[in-house]
């Protein structure tokens, strides 16, 4: 058996709460942590949302508890972080999944809907980093922050463009803080999923290379979750300031669109003769 080195692990997930029409990447990743052994601080917003991910942990014989604060707020998200790291005596994880994309041309974002775009993508991201980072310097072995970036934080955020704008900045906040706090054992890492949309858990998965998207497979929301359980457990002890991408292949795929049938006559072209 593989040791992930996670068995008594102290973890926050925030955003932890299940929405539907979401892809649910806060209640994958409780789940997961709390099956490695961690016990899980579910942050939410909405009491009935957080209540309802640690019943699913406990019913399953993980260790879960409620911590409900919006995040979006920098003293409640001060006050959240610090709550949960007063009960489970310590923070070894502290996970970041909040995140919403309004949809509009890029001209057409007024400046309300822009500033709110950044702050749900980009600074509650901050807010909680700047929370937790005392939190895990303090330990002896460290700790590993992790916040859900996005595949349009890389590419183009094609009528999302503040969506976009924000989740590119927090793969430049994981570098920073990683650079900053690495001294200190601290760890901090993104994860940017491809075309997960909502709902997609329970999906049949696409075959390989049935997809025009992506060259592999689309990625399915516990894929995401399996990314962050990775990037938080001891399998990763010196990977920070990275973004790793679980998009199934999209952002690699060239862009010119050869087939295998352009292949001879590609062939006769380059011949030097």
């Amino acid at each position: 058996m593989i040791d992930l080195g996670l068995d008594g692990a102290r973890a926050v997930v925030v955003g932890a709460g299940f929405i539907p029409s979401r892809a649910g990447h806060g209640r994958g990743s409780a789940l997961q942590l709390a099956r490695a052994g961690a016990t899980v601080a579910c942050i939410d917003k909405d009491a009935a949302r957080a209540e309802e991910i640690v019943e699913e942990i406990t019913a399953e014989g993980g260790k879960a508890f409620t911590v409900i604060a919006d995040v979006l707020r920098p003293e409640q998200a001060s006050a959240a972080i610090d709550e949960a790291a007063a009960t489970m005596g310590g923070l070894d994880v502290c996970v970041d999944i909040v995140g919403q994309a309004k949809w509009s041309k890029a001209a057409e974002i007024t400046d309300a809907e822009w500033n709110s775009q950044l702050l749900v993508n980009l600074t509650q991201v901050f807010y909680v980093f700047r929370a937790a980072t005392p939190h895990l310097m303090v330990n002896d072995k460290g700790g590993s922050l992790i916040a859900l970036t996005s595949v349009d934080g890389i590419g183009s955020a094609r009528f999302h463009a503040g969506y976009g704008a924000a989740k590119a900045g927090v793969i430049s906040l994981v570098k920073t803080f990683a650079d900053e706090y690495g001294t200190h054992g601290v760890r901090v890492n993104a994860v940017a999923p491809g075309n997960v949309g909502g709902g997609n858990w329970d999906l049949p998965e696409v075959p390989f290379g049935e997809d025009v998207v992506n060259a592999l497979a689309p990625p399915r929301g516990r894929d995401i979750a399996d990314a962050v359980l990775f990037l938080a457990s001891g399998l990763a002890a010196k990977i920070t300031g990275q973004t790793l991408i679980v998009d199934g292949g999209a952002l690699i795929q060239s862009p010119w669109g050869m087939t295998e049938d352009q292949i001879a006559r590609n062939a006769a072209f380059s011949d030097p003769s």
